[in-house]
């Protein structure tokens, strides 16, 4: 792997420390997996090098199948580092109260569609939030896929849906109700209406446990 100066760093999470940086003259992410102290090490070493070779893997399904994602230039696989495209755009978190309430709506629309072709290719995002979103031009970029699932089946798919559903009672309860614009453009775009219904099943667990 060719060595990555980092610029800054631009979150520490609870995984994985995110930095920017330049590789061969473009700007880039980098996306470093921390060793934890308190595991044997052997088995911290295997964890790190399995969630970054699943994390890859997914993102380079997810690009066959026509998703957005940042193109990887560089992998560690034993370092857990992943060097990747920058996007320069905004988070879909904090876009959706820039606009207006039609192109908001619009957008969520598009949004659902996408995640329907995510799904159609048997991904599950495992954090599908609004803030793992970037949004440059008329496009939208799926990012941090540590925790995705493939072949993924109806309930990991539900439990994609069913999240993004609580980010939206949570976080945007400003707008809660526009979650359905999502659907709309989920099962517009050829999303498995089985995968909404399994939404509310997900839910109706929830309350008796």
């Amino acid at each position: 792997m060719t060595r990555v100066p980092p610029v800054s760093v631009i979150k520490r999470g609870a995984e994985a420390t995110i930095s920017l940086g330049t590789y061969l003259g473009r700007a880039v992410v980098m996306k470093k997996r921390e060793r934890k102290e308190y595991r044997d090490e052997r088995l911290d070493s295997r964890i790190i090098k399995t969630r970054t070779r699943n994390e890859v893997r997914s993102m380079a399904a997810a690009r066959a199948a026509g998703i957005h994602i940042p193109w990887i230039y560089d992998v560690d696989m034993d370092g857990g580092t992943i060097v990747m495209q920058f996007i320069n755009g905004q988070r879909l978190n904090s876009l959706l109260y820039n606009l207006g309430e039609s192109e908001r709506r619009s957008l969520e629309r598009s949004f659902g569609a996408e995640i329907a072709r995510l799904h159609l290719a048997g991904i599950a995002h495992g954090d599908l939030t609004t803030s793992n979103i970037i949004v440059m031009g008329q496009d939208l970029y799926f990012i941090d896929f540590s925790m995705a699932t493939r072949p993924a089946d109806t309930e990991q798919l539900g439990v994609d849906m069913r999240l993004l559903k609580e980010v939206y009672k949570s976080t945007h309860s400003e707008f809660e109700s526009e979650y359905q614009e999502v659907l709309k453009g989920y099962i517009g775009a050829g999303g498995d209406a089985a995968v909404v219904d399994k939404v509310a099943e997900i839910e109706k667990r929830a309350r008796y446990v």
